[in-house]
């Protein structure tokens, strides 16, 4: 009898196991990424109103390293563009941050910025 409860519990643990294995699809793990952006962005500009150099400095980093995931599969010249555009301009932030250059921040997070908005308008283009 315990062999027979076994025989039908074990398909059922062996579908929920593998269900629990399924990656995160594509779209949602790009909407959590963008999200995370956004909140590292807003974190900059905390830092840049406060003079808050270390807060500046650790939302660049993490945005510069999560904008080197490959975002989507577009291989176009112009996003490709936008995209090192976007590594420059966290670079350069995170060099003003190390700093403590308060203008050259401002500057990098206004550039960086204006890559954001292009790189979603190009999206919504295509």
């Amino acid at each position: 009898m315990v062999c027979g409860i076994a025989m039908v519990l074990m398909p059922a643990m062996f579908v929920r196991s593998q269900q629990a294995e399924k990656p995160e699809p594509q779209m949602e793990v790009q909407k959590r990424d963008m999200q995370k952006k956004l909140d590292y962005s807003k974190n900059i500009l905390d830092g840049l109103v406060t003079e808050d150099f270390d807060k500046i400095l650790a939302s660049a980093k993490s945005l510069n390293t999560l904008a080197k995931h490959k975002w989507m599969q577009n291989d176009s010249i112009a996003y490709r563009t936008q995209n090192q555009v976007f590594w420059f301009t966290t670079g350069t932030l995170m060099t003003a941050a190390e700093q403590k250059n308060l203008d050259g921040a401002m500057l990098s997070y206004t550039q960086m910025m204006h890559t954001c908005v292009n790189c979603h308008q190009l999206i919504r283009r295509q």
